[in-house]
């Protein structure tokens, strides 16, 4: 009877404890769209490198493409709250890179982000969402590959090339 007694006692401690833990860690665990969390720290780097001074042939096409990801960034801050996100993400970044490593870098980054929100969405709600954060990407996309082509004409007309 003793043995029986602690025996239970072993057992509902023993399911309480694994009842917990798996509580405890999947508190921890991220909603079903964690790639909208590394899109968002993408988005961010590069509206960070879009900030710094740029030549005048290509403010207009890079404030452009920051207006667009800042969109995307706004748009995938809403799809998140539905996945219950935490949103509060500001990277460093090396702003120290010359114009056309910093146009590419800029492009890599959007690539990686429209790649990282390009998988089916199953929360209906945040599909709106979502895809204008896409169609912003896109957007900006253009916008990059229009100043890094008048940068690079600039550079090929100027001496210093």
């Amino acid at each position: 009877m003793i043995v029986r007694k602690i025996s239970l006692v072993g057992l509902l401690a023993g399911l309480v404890a694994a009842s917990l833990s798996s509580g405890i860690a999947g508190a921890d665990t991220p909603g079903k769209h964690p790639l909208y969390l590394h899109a968002r720290s993408d988005l961010r780097k590069a509206e960070l490198l879009l900030q710094e001074h740029d030549e005048p042939n290509v403010v207009h096409e890079t404030n452009i493409a920051y207006q667009q990801i800042h969109q995307a960034i706004q748009e995938l801050d809403k799809a998140s709250v539905i996945d219950k996100k935490d949103v509060q993400d500001n990277p460093n970044v090396d702003t120290s890179v010359k114009h056309l490593d910093k146009f590419r870098t800029i492009y890599k980054l959007l690539r990686s982000a429209e790649k990282d929100i390009s998988p089916e969405e199953d929360a209906h709600a945040a599909i709106g969402w979502r895809n204008r954060a896409k169609a912003n990407i896109e957007q900006a996309k253009r916008s990059v590959e229009m100043a890094a082509s008048r940068d690079v004409i600039d550079d090929l007309r100027s001496e210093n090339y």
